[in-house]
């Protein structure tokens, strides 16, 4: 499938093949390995919604094309691509892949479509963010608007506010697993007739302007993006960052690695070591708690550990199949995260192009955070790479996957087949919290640092003076501040991009990890052998 350069940048940030000079990016791993799974408690037929089916190839090929998401305890939010005709727009910016995707706002208990709507999309990135509480985020070009389907009634089901708008090229938007920090990176407009972006080439060096916002309410209920700094950086990144602080990765010697929580306000917490023969990878999965992918003796044999902000490590656990494509689903009320990916038959480039030949399947799993214990796991059907097509509810309680029916799998599968008829959204009860559980997430909600309202640009920049730019493994770029916006609650563009300065404000644009900077007292050794185990020699 040809996608302009806009396209390239966002398929590569949804499939995890974004090459990051400091390893600020998250390219988890897991295993798979499927078989009958329980009887769902509900299954919704997509056909009933006017779900015409997808080909295989292009649900492999990194655009979300399918999603499900819990609106509350009783509707889901159901969107998937469907084949219309459309009007030439006039004007319309060159290189533009128009698409139409239809949502609907479904009763769990029927199946009963309560309302449709129809978007217009004009590429193939991702254009759905759950922020929780019944509201979505929705982005069409370089704008995003939120919409709550239970707010209005039927007939306003998906009236959209503007949130934000930018005269900038969006290449990536991050929710945190919390939805109240919103990164959102972006580059200058095409000025060229193809409409395409070179993001990493031109004049500039550090062509990705990220900007940060607290996500709020008002006293009325309606969210508003509060800006909280821009800095700027060589491509678009993964920040392991929460609205309080920022996990800063130190190379502490061969296979061994540290974490700093350096809280926005200026507090920093050093953490345990992580041993791994391959660059830590870390994903948030609540305010204070995250977990962190490495390798353990080749990059093939995938570990997977659970950290927390007391610098505990809780658990870990090996996988050893290939992946690419990991992606989550969070439900930090409870304590827990979903974890998909997409199995491959050989090991592969997370950008690879991938074919119905190269896949193995689509596996996802639930996890209890604080003890590492998994408590679901079931495959998806089809496989969709950008992997939007499960979702936990966000009392931990429930997962809706799309799956197909049991008896109806195609038995092969190539680039000409759909999937249409035959797909169909399954919801599964997952066990209810026990005590030492509530316990838990009690305590962690205790542990969490508190949000400071602190400028995360000048919390970066500050980070980066502590660093020693001549031993950075990347390339240096610059942060610095960007001008307060003149309204807090931002509704117009982000801030101006941040200027370059002095060493003083310098840094890679991949801020962790990048420093071969030792820790000034010695830090504890790795400690993600078990007590009986020994490191393997290398």
């Amino acid at each position: 499938m040809s996608i302009p350069e806009a396209g390239r940048v966002w398929k590569r940030w949804l499939t995890g093949g974004l090459m990051l000079t400091a390893a600020l990016g998250i390219t988890p791993g897991f295993a798979a390995g499927f078989g009958r799974g329980p009887e769902p408690a509900t299954r919704i037929e997509l056909d009933s919604m006017g779900y015409e089916g997808l080909q295989s190839d292009h649900l492999l090929a990194g655009s979300p094309m399918l999603t499900v998401d819990f609106v509350d305890d009783k509707h889901l939010l159901v969107t998937f691509e469907v084949r219309r005709l459309m009007k030439r727009e006039p004007n319309a910016p060159a290189g533009e892949q128009d698409r139409t995707v239809e949502a609907c706002l479904v009763e769990i208990a029927s199946g009963k479509v309560v309302s449709k709507a129809e978007w217009r999309l004009h590429d193939r990135a991702q254009y759905l963010w759950n922020l929780g509480n019944g509201r979505f985020l929705l982005r069409v070009r370089d704008e995003l608007s939120v919409f709550a389907p239970m707010a209005g009634g039927a007939q306003d089901a998906f009236r959209a506010d503007p949130l934000l708008v930018t005269n900038r090229r969006l290449v990536a938007v991050v929710l945190s697993p919390d939805k109240d920090l919103l990164t959102v990176e972006s580059v200058k407009q095409p000025d060229t007739a193809s409409g395409q972006i070179a993001v990493n080439l031109g004049a500039e060096a550090t062509p990705v302007q990220i900007n940060f916002y607290r996500i709020r309410a008002d006293q009325s209920g309606r969210l508003l993006a509060a800006t909280a700094g821009a800095i700027r950086s060589r491509v678009a990144v993964a920040l392991p960052i929460t609205a309080a602080g920022y996990l800063d990765i130190l190379e502490g010697g061969k296979n061994t690695w540290y974490f700093n929580f350096d809280e926005h306000s200026g507090k920093v917490t050093e953490l345990l070591a992580f041993d791994t023969s391959c660059f830590p990878r870390p994903v948030f999965v609540g305010h204070s708690e995250f977990v962190v992918f490495g390798c353990k003796g080749a990059d093939e044999r995938r570990i997977l550990a659970g950290f927390n902000l007391h610098g505990e490590e809780m658990w870990q656990q090996g996988f050893y199949e290939p992946y690419i494509a990991p992606t989550f689903s969070f439900a930090p009320a409870a304590g827990r995260f979903a974890l998909g990916r997409t199995i491959v038959a050989e090991p592969l480039p997370d950008d690879a192009a991938l074919s119905s030949g190269a896949v193995t399947g689509q596996d996802v799993r639930v996890y209890q955070m604080h003890t590492g214990k998994q408590l679901f796991r079931i495959d998806c059907t089809p496989t969709e790479r950008a992997g939007e097509n499960f979702a936990l509810a966000p009392d931990g309680l429930r997962l809706a996957v799309i799956r197909e029916a049991e008896g109806r799998r195609k038995a092969e599968s190539n680039s000409m087949m759909n999937t249409a008829g035959s797909a169909g959204i399954e919801i599964y009860a997952l066990p209810p919290l026990n005590e030492q559980d509530r316990s838990d997430v009690k305590a962690s909600q205790l542990m969490a640092p508190q949000d400071t309202d602190a400028r995360i640009d000048e919390a970066l920049a500050r980070i980066a003076s502590r660093r020693r730019p001549e031993a950075s493994k990347g390339g240096i770029e610059s942060v610095a501040p960007a001008s307060p916006a003149p309204n807090p609650a931002v509704s117009s563009s982000p801030p101006a991009p941040a200027t370059q300065t002095g060493n003083s404000g310098q840094t890679s644009g991949n801020t962790a990890g990048d420093s071969a900077a030792q820790p000034e007292e010695p830090r504890k050794p790795p400690t993600l052998y078990g007590p009986d185990e020994k490191p393997e020699q290398k």
